[in-house]
């Protein structure tokens, strides 16, 4: 069905590790707020907005940090 899936953030994790950035310092060059940062720990799904301003950051397409995973 339409929600048989997960979003998988490792994508961007990866970025973030090869590039030696925390999520506190992407959160500071972002504007993310501590309840975004939150979520994105929790695997919980992020806004398109919130997604695009991380791309804009790190300068990668959406799709290189994140996967649509079938469950």
């Amino acid at each position: 069905m339409l929600d048989d899936f997960t979003i998988d953030y490792s994508p961007l994790m990866n970025i973030l590790y090869d590039r030696n950035i925390g999520l506190s310092e992407l959160g500071e060059e972002v504007g993310l707020s501590t309840k975004t940062i939150a979520k994105f720990k929790k695997k919980e799904s992020l806004t398109l907005t919130t997604i695009g301003k991380i791309c804009v950051f790190l300068d990668v397409n959406i799709e290189q940090v994140v996967k649509i995973k079938r469950i």
